[in-house]
């Protein structure tokens, strides 16, 4: 499978190809390996890229978490913790192919509605956008916040 280009720095994931269900990428936080779609191939570098370069406990990132409260359920495509196990940041992920828009910016509000994190982040790999959260509202952030303290 030929990746899409993105502008997160590449980490070395593991990868192999599973016979009648095609390229899977190990993901370290689920523990197993997962279908490789281009949404999951950015989600894997953005992770890894806030643990390496960011400093972010990688203990305290949960994949694929579910939102309690919506009308329909639904996951999270990744959550940041802080030390005291509350949410700190949430995580939007989209294919490269697939451009940001204020819809997508909705749609992690509209989660965070009942996660209640301080900061919302999106990106597809291209384009990677931060906003601090506060009464319901975001504002731009011009770039991605600290590790949240132990």
């Amino acid at each position: 499978m030929e990746w899409p280009i993105i502008n997160i720095p590449l980490h070395a994931l593991k990868s192999r190809t599973n016979p009648g269900k095609g390229t899977e990428i190990w993901d370290h936080w689920r523990n197993k390996y997962v279908a490789g779609t281009p949404e999951e191939w950015v989600r894997q570098h953005l992770l890894h890229w806030l643990v390496r370069d960011f400093n972010y406990p990688s203990g305290r990132i949960m994949v694929e978490a579910e939102v309690k409260g919506l009308q329909r359920k639904r996951r999270l495509d990744a959550l940041v913790l802080d030390a005291q196990g509350s949410p700190y940041l949430l995580i939007e992920i989209k294919a490269p192919s697939v451009p940001l828009s204020n819809q997508t910016f909705l749609q992690a509000a509209h989660y965070n509605s009942q996660v209640k994190s301080p900061y919302l982040l999106i990106s597809n790999g291209r384009q990677t956008f931060v906003a601090k959260t506060f009464e319901g509202q975001f504002e731009f952030c011009p770039e991605i916040p600290e590790a949240p303290r132990s």
